[in-house]
């Protein structure tokens, strides 16, 4: 009774802490408008500007009642017997929300420890660098990087994550996947030129931008947005929306739940209005390459060689 007490606790701070962050994200889109360019196309902008203060407020407090919740569920549990059960699976929706809600504890812990702590040890020149910029950029993944294995680390097959890390097999099959992502980017970019939109979204130009301005600092800075963007957050996404959501969805409702709901998840995340469509198809692709080799790693290395040739096309 008491240990499912506290489960019942430490799940409860889970919740709020992945509501913390959709909201974050949802109130993101909500600040979006459309205007049109001098040269006639439209662009989408965010008005921060434009989020109530009480929004505000309610997001820290989400952020803040997760926290304390979830740590006094999982304190609570760890003093009391633990119950042995070696063949029960790990892909339930409880698995996914309490991996998930250790995400959110140590993304949001180590956002207030930065802010509030450690931030001012580290030397300014690089605080305030495009590179250390990127890295923040993608701290949610390499939280997720830290502690989805760990989580899984008796499961880790159930999550995709067996060897062959690569093989020649599994090259075939990216570099296959690899002509539909291009493919589907040329007739994104027709379409837009068609329509009349920009598809060089607010984020994208972000990147580019961190891009460039670590570039004019030197080979070693520009390295490090260049490894956030082709290395970590392909890695860190990947953990979370094939390896976990997509494995309990599929073990849950079946393969197209799975499919579909990771991708649609995974373009939210990314809180680009223009780009939506394009991302959860591209999400689509990386969750049926997922499902037919059976293997995370797959994946992975889509997302990464994707991510690299978009960043050495900004830099070149």
């Amino acid at each position: 009774m008491k240990r499912n007490l506290a489960r019942n606790v430490q799940l409860t701070g889970a919740l709020l802490l992945i509501w913390a962050f959709l909201q974050d994200i949802l109130l993101t889109l909500s600040t979006m408008t459309f205007v049109r360019d001098d040269h006639g196309k439209w662009q989408a902008l965010i008005q921060a500007e434009q989020v109530s203060p009480l929004w505000s407020v309610l997001s820290l407090l989400f952020v803040l009642g997760g926290l304390v919740v979830f740590l006094i569920g999982y304190l609570f549990k760890k003093r009391l017997p633990m119950r042995k059960d070696p063949g029960r699976s790990r892909l339930t929706l409880r698995d996914l929300s309490i991996s998930f809600g250790w995400v959110g504890l140590l993304f949001f812990g180590s956002v207030f420890l930065y802010y509030f702590g450690i931030g001012g040890l580290i030397p300014e020149w690089f605080r305030t660098s495009p590179g250390a910029s990127a890295l923040g950029g993608v701290s949610m993944q390499i939280v997720a990087i830290l502690v989805i294995p760990l989580y899984f680390r008796k499961s880790l097959r159930e999550i995709g994550l067996q060897r062959p890390v690569l093989s020649w097999k599994m090259i075939g099959y990216v570099l296959m996947f690899f002509i539909f992502v291009y493919a589907m980017s040329l007739v994104t970019t027709s379409l837009s030129e068609w329509i009349g939109v920009d598809t060089d979204s607010y984020r994208e130009k972000h990147i580019s931008q961190e891009l460039n301005d670590a570039k004019a600092l030197g080979f070693l800075m520009a390295m490090l947005p260049v490894i956030a963007t082709a290395v970590i957050a392909p890695l860190g996404e990947e953990l979370l929306f094939r390896g976990v959501l997509q494995s309990v969805l599929t073990a849950k409702w079946g393969v197209y739940a799975g499919v579909i709901g990771s991708a649609l998840l995974f373009s939210l995340i990314h809180a680009d209005l223009v780009l939506f469509v394009p991302i959860f198809l591209m999400g689509v692709l990386f969750s049926v390459l997922y499902r037919i080799t059976g293997s995370l790693w797959a994946p992975i290395w889509l997302h990464a060689v994707n991510n690299l040739i978009a960043s050495l096309n900004d830099l070149l």
